[in-house]
């Protein structure tokens, strides 16, 4: 019985498609609200001793790379930077604060794009499309 279920709903395609509008979501919302409130997300940064222009930084990158996953347009270049800045992340705020699951989870999804590619629904991607 779970065999024939499993047997049409196994998609590589659509699995990716789920990874990359969640995590693309979670990307495009957080990096939108440190732009709104720039002043406060570089209050923060600066807090961690980050140079002045890293929270302006960090929200542009969080904002277009989670409108590239989203949108799929070259996927595997937004999955690498993200998932670099959420392991920078990780181990600047998650890791020290015992409070790391988003930014686990985060970095996870970002290098599942990364290395599996886009997936068969991307509007553009660099590579062949075989999913």
């Amino acid at each position: 019985m779970i065999h024939m279920i499993t047997k049409w709903s196994y998609h590589r395609g659509w699995a990716l498609l789920f990874v990359r509008l969640a995590s693309g979501l979670v990307f495009l919302t957080h990096g939108w609200a440190k732009l709104m409130s720039l002043r406060g997300a570089e209050s923060f940064f600066s807090g961690l001793g980050l140079p002045p222009g890293t929270a302006a930084f960090i929200a542009v990158v969080e904002t277009v790379g989670g409108l590239m996953l989203v949108l799929g347009i070259a996927p595997r270049l937004a999955g690498l930077v993200l998932g670099v800045e959420m392991l920078i992340a990780l181990l600047l705020v998650g890791v020290p604060s015992g409070d790391y699951e988003l930014e686990l989870l985060l970095a996870a999804s970002a290098f599942a794009v990364f290395f599996a590619g886009a997936g068969a629904y991307a509007a553009y991607s660099m590579e062949h499309k075989n999913d």
